[in-house]
């Protein structure tokens, strides 16, 4: 509407004596100081709530002119859903007004003139930025409803106790962490609304509003349940989201109303002796919908909630993942709690989804009766790889009743975890009857379904699943736990880790980042993640994003402030890593081509490897180009299945190849150290390996008899195969494919650079009779390191095996301050930790040299992030010492060795900030 046709409506009114005016929805910018002819006025309607479509129909005035004033006929004046900032005074001269609505605007202050409207009875100021309200509000004593939802009220008014007509005051989603006590001064109200605020108690005069009869607290921070509402004469109240100690099933589902019964019951429980006479039985379990995208999972998903669901073949497939609860009655009278997860099936989910399969769950495989057949093999491998012996349900979804066809017997032969094969056509429910009874059946057979747990630990599992939040501090999480009567961090931790491997919440506790919050909605998390590698411009620029786009892709309020720690997460589960050189910039490899770059390659004299899986989880290589990411040749010869490394000693080409159920990755290494470099890729693919608890993998070593050495395609041996022999003291095998006997120590040297002391012990000994053998390898290696390190004085501390044997100073031609008082604090540490954890002393040096070479790297490149990785190792060998059946079954490592190492060849200030570091 124009000005000009504005005008024209105006003076018709004038002339025509109207009494109402609606000029919502003209897209006005302004109201013409000619309002303020309109005297006769009563209602004036600039922004209103269509009662049909519940959409606000407003205009686009973001100031009211001062005539407003004059329209002192005025009872009802909307002007909800426009750009207000402020009132103008006049605003108080409509003595008239009953009716006033404000809301959808950007009002950030009431002026003090409010308080001259005394005939009002409704103010509705939901959706302004409000931080605070005027004293003025307590002389609007004519008020019967007052609507402050959606604003940033932190605190009420002692004045708000003057309203003394009230009988509805909503306080929704504001930041109140406490009432006023002059509250309880509104005695006449009958509805209270507290939701979505940070309230943590109530003051304990609420019991005086005796006409009170409903109470939304939803979603605040109640810990404890507050006494006082037993005297309140309520007959409808909402406790959800709140961090109380009771089943949900009786503190009542998010976001609705229990009745006064109800609050009996709560309070029944919640009075309930906690001593261990108490048993609460687990029932609760996981159950996971998985195949492939399009085949039906969201569909059963919602069908199994709500079987009246209508399906709609327009519906989005699942991004990621979603989790919702479902709950069946049991025959105690108690509900069985299935945590149904459904997956997302495009495959740029799957490397991801494989961190949220757990062992001890129900598992559903959904095909449907596409062209393309489901890959039962990739995903049912994948069950029993990530879930164990996990039950199976497979679930043929027969869209249109078409059949699906499955050869049932091979399957149940090949994977003997299915339980079931179902039939269902999910649009018209047949089958979905027989689907519900084998979940209900096979769910509560997990072994640990009926577990009784301690009363303090049930209390604290409740009042987690209540809470509300996506996430808490660690600290929050502690103080819940004291407050339900566990005392002991240790015991803390063991109910966070126990709530984290049934998948209910997350706790990261060995991330040093993660650890220190408590993850209470996993799909928020994951969905986080997806919402990086599913963007579309992360996707065109093949996985490379910045710090700056994560900001635009997490700018929702529930993840504005966790951009770190969200971060953190995707670098936890491999899924990205920094680019070297580019600020605040990564890469997530699985975005990556699929074809190589061009780059060349030396043939000759490559040193390999080979792996052999039974069945490949998707992303080995991806996650190995995260850990290794420094090394990229040039940050560019990598692509989604390869990558090729170079540490300037050495250069390796690793590359993944799927085969049907089967892959392989194949490791050549090139270079003067590629024997090095080799090991620490070996053992990073080892610990990548040994996530996978049920993974089957053969290692093999190329024959490097003279046939096989001058053939494109030589023999392998499996490492198996050859520690075998090795065991029997027997040194030689022969070739398969030449017949003729190999040195199985030769073989295996390209694992171990353990025959090169040797041969340097083997070298000092006889020219020095007066020096032990070891410590003439000791100096041999030390002058040999010369040439890769720069100078600088360092001290040597040797160690013989775990006794410290002798100190000795080399100066080299740069001075830099020693301190044999940290050297020897860092050779204490590991000395102890030597003791305290593997008396036995079994020492080697295999990956001693791993973590040598990476202080090298450290070194040349005077790079302070490669003391992070450094760190990284140490952490990890402390911890598989730790394990002494892992010990045993190949991660050699002598934490004695590398305090020789470490402090042969890194100058001093690097190792005292090792040492802080590691001691944090």
């Amino acid at each position: 509407m124009t000005r000009d046709e504005l005008l024209q409506v105006i003076e018709e009114a004038a002339r025509a004596g109207a009494k109402e005016l609606d000029l919502s929805g003209n897209k006005l910018t302004e109201l013409p100081p000619e309002i303020g002819q309109l005297t006769q006025l009563e209602t004036l309607t600039l922004g209103k709530l269509d009662e049909d479509t519940f959409e606000y129909i407003g205009n686009q005035l973001s100031a009211l002119p001062p005539e407003i004033g004059q329209l002192t006929s005025l009872t009802s004046l909307y002007l909800s859903s426009n750009q207000l900032s402020a009132l103008p005074p006049e605003i108080g001269q409509l003595t008239s007004l009953t009716s006033l609505y404000l809301s959808s605007n950007q009002l950030s202050a009431l002026p003090p003139e409010i308080g001259q409207l005394t005939s009002l009875t409704s103010l509705y100021l939901s959706s302004n930025q409000l931080s605070a309200l005027p004293p003025e509000i307590g002389q609007l004593t004519s008020l019967t409803s007052l609507d402050l939802r959606y604003n940033q009220l932190s605190a009420l008014p002692p004045e708000i106790g003057q309203l003394t007509s009230l009988t509805s005051l909503d306080l929704s989603s504001n930041q109140l962490s406490a009432l006023p006590p002059e509250i309880v001064q509104l005695t006449s109200l009958t509805s209270l609304y507290l939701s979505y605020n940070q309230l943590s108690a109530l003051p304990p005069e609420i019991v005086q509003l005796t006409s009170l009869t409903s109470l939304d607290l939803y979603q605040n921070r109640f810990s404890e349940l507050p006494a006082e509402l037993k005297q309140l004469p309520l007959t409808q109240i909402d406790l959800s989201g709140n961090p109380l100690p009771i089943p949900p099933e009786i503190l009542g589902e998010p976001n609705s109303w229990r009745n006064a019964d109800d609050l009996k019951a709560i309070f029944r429980f919640y009075e309930t002796p906690t001593d261990k006479s108490g048993q609460f039985l687990l029932q609760e379990a996981k159950f996971l919908i998985v195949g492939e995208g399009g085949a039906g999972k969201t569909s059963l998903a919602k069908k199994i909630i709500d079987p009246a669901y209508q399906l709609d073949p327009k519906e989005e497939s699942t991004h990621g993942i979603e989790v919702i609860q479902w709950r069946f009655p049991l025959a105690n009278d108690q509900d069985f709690r299935v945590h149904l997860w459904d997956f997302g099936g495009q495959e740029i989910y799957h490397q991801t989804h494989q961190f949220f399969l757990t062992e001890r769950s129900l598992y559903a495989l959904v095909a449907d009766t596409r062209k393309e057949n489901t890959d039962f093999p990739y995903w049912l491998n994948s069950i029993e790889l990530f879930g164990g012996d996990s039950p199976v349900l497979l679930i043929k979804n027969e869209k249109g009743n078409r059949p699906c066809n499955v050869n049932e017997s091979q399957l149940t032969k090949d994977f003997p975890h299915i339980q079931r094969f179902i039939a269902t056509n999910l649009e018209d429910g047949r089958g979905l009857d027989d689907i519900k009874q084998a979940i209900q059946q096979h769910i509560q057979t997990l072994d640990f379904v009926g577990t009784p747990l301690l009363p303090k630990w049930a209390r604290v599992r409740y009042a987690l699943e209540n809470d509300s939040r996506n996430y808490i501090p660690q600290g929050a999480y502690f103080a819940l736990c004291q407050r339900n009567g566990v005392t002991d961090r240790s015991e803390m931790l063991r109910i966070s880790d126990f709530l984290h491997k049934l998948g209910i919440f997350l706790h990261f506790q060995k991330d040093r980042v993660l650890k220190n919050i408590v993850i209470l909605q996993p799909a928020w998390a994951t969905n986080a993640v997806y919402a990086v590698i599913k963007n579309e411009d992360v996707i065109k620029a093949k996985g490379t994003f910045t710090t700056a786009q994560l900001n635009d892709i997490w700018n929702k309020d529930d993840y504005a402030t966790m951009g770190d720690e969200l971060l953190k997460l995707m670098e936890n589960f491999n899924l990205c890593y920094p680019i070297p050189g580019r600020k605040d910039t990564y890469i997530s490899p699985q975005l990556l081509d699929f074809d190589p770059p061009d780059y060349d390659w030396d043939s000759p004299n490559n040193l390999m490897l080979r792996y052999e899986y039974e069945f490949m989880p998707k992303g080995i290589v991806t996650q190995l180009i995260v850990r290794l990411y420094r090394w990229i040749e040039q940050q560019q010869i990598v692509w989604r299945s390869g990558v090729v490394l170079n540490n300037s000693r050495a250069r390796a080409e690793v590359i993944e190849t799927y085969r049907p159920y089967k892959g392989e990755i194949c490791i050549r290494v090139s270079g003067v150290h590629n024997k090095e470099l080799l090991s620490v890729i070996t053992n990073e693919i080892d610990e990548i390996n040994a996530s996978f608890e049920k993974i089957r993998e053969t290692k093999l070593i190329p024959c490097i008899c003279e046939e096989c050495e001058n053939s494109g395609e030589p023999h392998f041996f499996p490492v198996k195969t050859l520690d075998r022999f090795l065991a029997k003291r027997r040194y030689d095998i022969p070739c398969s494919k030449s017949c003729i006997d190999v040195n199985i120590p030769r073989l295996t040297a390209v694992l171990s650079v353990q025959e090169r002391f040797d041969e340097l012990d083997k070298q000092s000994a006889p020219n020095e009779p007066n020096k032990k053998p070891e410590q003439a390898r000791f100096e041999q290696l030390k002058n040999q390191h010369i040439e890769y390190y720069p100078p600088a004085t360092t001290t040597i501390i040797y160690a013989d095996n775990v006794q410290l044997a002798q100190t000795q100073t080399i100066n080299h031609y740069q001075n830099e301050p020693a301190t044999l008082e940290a050297l020897d604090a860092l050779r204490s540490f590991l000395a102890n930790t030597v003791q305290d954890h593997n008396p036995d002393r079994v020492l080697t040096e295999d990956s001693s040299r791993v973590l040598l070479n990476a202080a090298a790297e450290t070194i040349e490149q005077n790079d302070r992030q490669g003391w992070q990785k450094l760190r990284q190792q140490f952490g990890i060998l402390a911890q598989n010492i730790r394990d002494r059946d892992r010990w045993e079954q190949g991660f050699k490592s002598s934490l004695m060795q590398v305090a020789t190492d470490v402090t042969d060849n890194i100058p001093l200030n690097a190792i005292i900030a090792f040492l802080d570091g590691f001691s944090s």
